[in-house]
């Protein structure tokens, strides 16, 4: 039930970060880039440190191979079936459709489940994954709003879809909860492809998208803080 709550805070911050736009409010591009630059970090690093080591342990070799299916599997779908949400600024024309929509649905649904099998294995292990949810679920509310709204959406109804698409997060949050906490084994796997997505969506999503203004010292600064901020709840925690 507790992780399902913290699912509820990660939804929250989809709907928050899309009513930006579609509020009429402005982020500035670059604070934008410094929240997706630390939240990269963050995921990054949450996946390297913590949820692929626990994995790890807990499963051996079994849990490097669910890692790379989570990877994998994020891969195959956004690049062979569907087009992920981009900025505004600078976005290419891209066919938008319902395999998109069923993909950002899919990343969401994907973070819920994330935070309920990290609270199930380590409370611990489920603050760091709920906290690196959160921080990258307010920019890709930002941009699924404003691609929304690009593609001539209502606001009525991007609102509709964006509540949707957040809500799957609890959504996934319950099938994470129906691993009995009993088999270890298998929850190391849910975590280990959990961590697989994260490593997906931070170095295929959230860093190139960072990175698309070169000339900003800021960035890698921001990108590092948030990697080392967790690195370090690493050594403390070992």
């Amino acid at each position: 039930m507790q992780a399902i709550l913290f699912s509820i805070l990660a939804a929250g911050a989809t709907v928050l970060g899309g009513g930006i736009p579609l509020l009429h409010k402005r982020l500035s591009d670059r604070s934008l880039t410094l929240l997706v630059a630390f939240s990269a970090g963050i995921l990054l690093s949450t996946g390297l440190n913590h949820m692929i080591i626990e994995s790890f342990e807990q499963a051996g070799r079994m849990a490097m191979v669910f890692v790379s299916i989570g990877f994998l599997g994020l891969y195959g779908y956004e690049k062979l079936a569907m087009v992920h949400a981009c900025r505004e600024q600078n976005c290419a024309a891209h066919h938008f459709g319902t395999s998109a929509l069923i993909g950002m649905g899919f990343h969401s649904f994907l973070d819920g489940f994330a935070i309920a099998v990290s609270y199930k294995f380590d409370e611990t292990l489920g603050a760091l994954v709920l906290g690196a949810v959160i921080l990258h679920r307010l920019p890709t509310g930002i941009s699924t709003a404003c691609l929304l709204l690009a593609h001539h959406y209502t606001e009525s109804k991007a609102w509709r879809v964006l509540t949707a698409i957040a809500g799957l997060a609890i959504v996934g949050s319950v099938c994470g909860t129906l691993i009995p906490i009993k088999e270890s084994f298998y929850l190391s796997l849910a975590v280990g492809l959990s961590g697989g997505t994260f490593l997906y969506i931070s170095t295929s999503d959230l860093l190139p998208m960072a990175h698309e203004n070169n000339q900003d010292y800021r960035v890698p600064i921001c990108f590092l803080v948030g990697f080392l901020g967790v690195l370090a709840t690493t050594v403390w925690h070992g």
